[in-house]
């Protein structure tokens, strides 16, 4: 093999493994996605590349800012083996990291100009369209993803389905089923949507800004994820506020949805009924979104969960319980109700399992990157960098809040996906800048 062919069919794999990360489960038969095949057939041409380039390593990829951080990480939860509770349970974690590590990596690989950055964003906006439009039909029809949790047919295809009782996230819809898209889990779906959402958001385009308000709110809303709609509102009020500066327009939003809901809660001792069960209703969601309602029990349990790992991670002395530590912890505690060990708070976990040293080298990195995409958000001169920043910068500021919502994001591949186009758009600022000053 021509190592000029060799190149480009790397490239192609590439692509292929960045967008078979983003499907995701959606494509696998138990623990098994199409994902990792991709993956092992990407590590084997890797090798054969790394091979031809007579085993030396790309030096572009290993001085793109912030690539680092991720090798100074996985390396010190490979040395906290030598600590963690559970070797199974630590390689399992190590694996995860890699496959993240992996998509991140490749991504800052593949975008090396911004033409390379669009077609990657144009595959990975035809699969989000792709995960709306089921998570649409999972919302407001009978129909269901055959992986999906709530699928009759999902043991065909090695998954164990999910009983209407045990969903944590079974609010007061009474007999609606929430939607899982492309994900297992809703509250997985709910985050990958806020993530994509600023990229609508931000477009010039007023039909793809709409499509995208309308339909993603929606999605997020049928989830009952309360996190990531919090986090929705955060994105809604930093995109007005900071990205467009329409100061006196959120102020009015924010007016106008007080004095409606206020409007609501008069109608709380109506006779008519219809006025009265929408007032209760909208009460009901409030409480729920502010945590003074706790359907299924989940904000119990997940303080149960974290409060396990933090006390775990105090007797540590801040070593932190290694990978795989939390889940190790747990499980010689006992689940939480009857089923869970996952902690169920990304951050958290982070402290945990990495203790000190990652908690505050992750914070300090995802702060770092939030800073840098909202630089670029307000002085890139080029339209497309521009918009990527300012999106970026938005997902990634709601990813935070939002990371609560899920069991764990540390196999959660859209996460990888952002940090690698985050990275990637960073790198190609710094190099416009760099040939603007020459």
């Amino acid at each position: 093999m021509k190592i000029s062919s060799l190149n480009l069919s790397f490239k192609n794999l590439s692509l292929l493994l960045i967008g078979s990360s983003f499907l995701g489960v959606s494509i696998s038969y138990g623990d098994f996605y199409l994902f990792h095949l991709v993956l092992f057939i990407y590590y084997y041409f890797f090798i054969l590349k790394l091979k031809y380039d007579e085993y030396t390593i790309d030096s572009h990829l290993l001085s793109v800012k912030y690539v680092t951080t991720l090798l100074l990480v996985f390396g010190w939860f490979l040395i906290s083996l030598s600590w963690s509770q559970n070797l199974i349970l630590g390689l399992k974690y190590i694996f995860y990291l890699m496959c993240g590590i992996t998509i991140t990596l490749s991504l800052i690989s593949y975008i090396s100009n911004l033409n390379y950055l669009n077609k990657v964003f144009y595959i990975l906006s035809f699969f989000v369209s792709l995960e709306i439009f089921i998570s649409a039909l999972e919302s407001f029809s009978s129909f269901r993803m055959p992986i999906s949790s709530y699928s009759d047919i999902s043991h065909l295809f090695g998954k164990s389905p999910l009983s209407q009782n045990k969903s944590d996230i079974y609010l007061f819809y009474s007999s609606i089923r929430p939607p899982t898209g492309f994900r297992w889990n809703t509250n997985d779906l709910a985050i990958s949507m806020v993530i994509a959402f600023p990229f609508f958001l931000c477009s010039r385009k007023n039909i793809v800004k709409i499509f995208g308000i309308l339909t993603i709110t929606t999605i997020v809303i049928m989830t009952a994820s309360r996190a990531v709609f919090l986090s929705l509102i955060l994105i809604y009020s930093i995109y007005l506020f900071v990205i467009k500066k329409k100061v006196a327009t959120i102020s009015l939003i924010w007016i106008a949805t007080i004095s409606i809901l206020f409007g609501m809660f008069q109608f709380k001792e109506s006779e008519n009924p219809r006025m009265n069960e929408l007032a209760n209703s909208v009460e009901a969601a409030i409480l729920f979104l502010s945590g003074e309602v706790d359907f299924g029990g989940s904000l119990e349990w997940r303080r149960e969960l974290v409060n396990n790992g933090l006390v775990a991670f105090f007797q540590s002395f801040g070593l932190g319980l290694g990978a795989g530590g939390s889940v190790a912890n747990q499980e010689l505690i006992g689940p939480v109700a009857g089923r869970f060990t996952s902690m169920h708070n990304f951050w958290i976990e982070l402290l945990v399992e990495g203790g000190v040293f990652v908690g505050c080298l992750m914070t300090f990195w995802i702060v770092s990157i939030i800073y840098k995409l909202f630089i670029i958000s307000r002085s890139s001169t080029k339209y497309d960098l521009k918009y990527y920043g300012e999106s970026l910068f938005l997902s990634m500021v709601a990813f935070v809040p939002a990371a609560i919502a899920a069991s764990s994001t540390i196999y959660f591949f859209p996460m990888w996906i952002m940090f690698g186009l985050a990275i990637s758009v960073i790198y190609l600022y710094e190099n416009e800048k760099i040939s603007y000053l020459k």
